[in-house]
């Protein structure tokens, strides 16, 4: 097989904003790689990154030659596809260090991921919805092992997440958007923070910690796109993205000095949607007096001891139900939600993304071109 040929552009944007007596210089760098020509045979074999053992993501990934996967007699609802974008989240380096071991058990090797933009190249006999050579983003219903940090990936397009990606995006934009979008909207809609029609929530307020990584940059997205009123919790080096990017109302600096001496408004907030979970138990105690009485507080990346006596709820993000992303789809391809990847690296670095995931200080989306 010939390889697809990549064109590769990158861009970079410098702002700069005045902070009182400070000068804040940012930069946001965004790759774009568009397809100049595809060759749709399936090769024998393919890279991908994989681990054997559970471990540190530096110690146990490996880049490695595997057999490609293939429609067997059985797949008749699959498809094969040619990965150009693989989305990089902080559950993928948990499941390597082998933290959520007890429950999503891996196969040996195991293929990291579960976000993806690429082509289909192999359609099953029963798909009736996409086509070979269709551009496609999604997810697969959860991590199997046999994941997208690989040059293909076979997925079912009912039980998984197989969505036709919009001529208005690139394939590193779609390739972060399905687990951490979906993510977002099931704490918020989908867990009733907000009801689905913006209408009822013009009253709403929320809050997001974590507003710039990757999930909370589509909470505070979501949240604005549902109707509420958004304040993010972010470090100060990134007000300008979360106040002008993703158009927050209001923006807080954890760094100056504890959420609790910030935040002092009795039943404030309607939602609460910790993104990151660093000070996951102070941040529930401050619930019990920003959040409204029967307000939720709810994390994708940690849980809380509650009792029958809390007057506000919590949840943690547990399942993603595929059924739930049209909704999000549907506002990607109108343009009033904007995927945001701020960095694309080559799928040999995949050690390198985990430590910058597992850092905590990213901002917006890294994903992976195989």
């Amino acid at each position: 097989m010939t390889a697809a040929k990549k064109t590769v552009t990158t861009t970079t944007t410098t702002k700069t904003v005045h902070d009182g007596s400070k000068t804040i210089v940012t930069k946001t760098v965004t790759t774009n790689t568009s397809l100049t020509t595809f060759d749709y045979s399936v090769p024998e074999t393919m890279k991908a990154v994989t681990f054997s053992s559970y471990g540190s993501s530096a110690d146990v990934l490996e880049h490695v030659e595997l057999p490609t996967p293939k429609l067997s007699d059985d797949d008749t609802l699959s498809v094969i596809i040619k990965v150009v974008s693989a989305g990089v989240n902080p559950v993928d380096y948990k499941i390597v260090k082998g933290y959520l071991s007890a429950y999503l058990p891996m196969p040996v090797p195991a293929i990291p991921g579960a976000e993806y933009a690429g082509i289909i190249v192999q359609v099953g006999s029963s798909v009736t919805l996409f086509n070979v050579g269709d551009k496609v983003y999604g997810k697969t219903a959860r991590p199997t092992g046999y994941g997208p940090y690989a040059e293909y990936i076979k997925v079912n397009s009912q039980t998984d997440l197989v969505t036709h990606m919009p001529a208005s995006i690139s394939f590193n934009l779609a390739g972060g958007i399905s687990l951490a979008a979906l993510t977002a909207y099931v704490g918020l809609a989908t867990y009733h923070g907000l009801n689905k029609d913006a209408y009822y929530n013009k009253d709403k307020k929320v809050l997001v910690i974590g507003a710039s990584g990757g999930v909370g940059m589509w909470a505070v997205q979501i949240a604005k796109r549902l109707g509420a009123s958004v304040t993010a919790v972010a470090s100060s080096r990134n007000k300008d993205f979360v106040l002008t990017t993703l158009k927050a109302d209001a923006f807080v600096d954890y760094t100056q000095a504890p959420l609790a001496e910030q935040f002092t408004t009795v039943d404030e907030f309607d939602v609460i949607y910790d993104s990151i979970s660093a000070d996951i138990t102070s941040n529930w105690d401050l619930a019990q007096l920003i959040l409204k009485p029967g307000g939720l507080f709810v994390s994708p990346a940690g849980t809380v001891k509650t009792t029958d006596a809390d007057t506000r709820r919590f949840k943690y993000v547990a399942q993603l139900p595929v059924s739930e992303f049209p909704q999000i789809a549907g506002w990607v391809a109108e343009g009033s939600v904007t995927p945001i990847t701020t960095l694309a690296l080559p799928l040999s670095e995949a050690k390198k993304a985990h430590e910058l995931s597992a850092s905590g200080r990213t901002v917006g989306k890294i994903v992976l071109n195989p």
